[in-house]
């Protein structure tokens, strides 16, 4: 979805894909840069008001009711798995390329209805986000989104969930998984601390945190984020509490 929303949002990359293609394929190029823009897109959808979302499912002869909707989502931590079992499921009609408009309407629409109850969908978005933001060197708007998915995290996953590799089992699908994501926030919280120290306070408690609510990870990650925490205390002058935590380390 997001390699095709890329190239619709990139006529010169989508160009030139068209040609490479064009040279192993003997088709057209405008073939394939007319086949991706007429591809259902989040941000095509996006621009559309939630009326006529709704209508548009109707004409595909989907029925969609949003309080019903709303108790569907309650068993559901992802609208695509929603959208599989409750709508893909239905005696649809849906020609050319509207099949991927259901999906990519429940998306959305749960974004509209039920903000405030986090899904798959919204975590791996603002983690990709991030990755990008920190790509541009854009720091504070990368981490300012990873603290976000972070709440999010640990907001859907249950309480008995007790280590990050369990954590991936039950939000499974992401562009990248939580195991290796929650590393890489502590490295460039800590990469971002050596220009603005409010990112080593920030660090401090993203460590602790992590260490509270999945104390059953890995013994490497959990002695990391120790490391982390304490270097972090160094860097602030806090060598006492430096100190303590180091010694926590076998």
């Amino acid at each position: 979805m997001r390699f095709e929303q890329k190239l619709q949002d990139n006529p010169e990359e989508l160009e030139k894909i068209g040609k490479e293609l064009e040279k192993y394929s003997g088709d057209r190029d405008t073939d394939f840069k007319e086949f991706i823009q007429r591809m259902w897109s989040i941000d095509k959808v996006k621009k559309m008001s939630t009326s006529e979302i709704i209508e548009k499912l109707q004409s595909m002869n989907v029925d969609f009711e949003i309080e019903r909707f709303k108790k569907q989502a309650q068993n559901h931590i992802s609208a695509i798995q929603l959208a599989e079992d409750h709508y893909y499921t239905q005696d649809f009609h849906a020609p050319g390329l509207d099949e991927d408009f259901i999906w990519l309407a429940m998306i959305e629409l749960w974004n509209r209805i039920i903000p405030e109850k986090y899904n798959l969908e919204m975590i791996d978005d603002l983690m990709q986000e991030g990755y990008e933001d920190i790509d541009k060197q854009n720091y504070g708007g990368g981490l300012e989104k990873w603290e976000k998915t972070w709440d999010m995290i640990i907001s859907i996953v249950p309480p008995h969930i007790k280590s990050v590799t369990e954590a991936d089992k039950f939000i499974p699908d992401l562009t990248q998984s939580i195991f290796n994501w929650c590393q890489d926030f502590e490295i460039e919280l800590g990469s971002a601390g050596m220009k603005d120290k409010s990112f080593y306070v920030k660090r401090i408690k993203y460590c602790q945190d992590f260490r509270r609510r999945f104390p059953k990870s890995d013994k490497s990650i959990l002695e990391n984020m120790l490391r982390a925490e304490a270097e972090s205390y160094t860097e602030l002058g806090d060598l006492e509490a430096a100190k303590k935590l180091l010694q926590e380390i076998d």
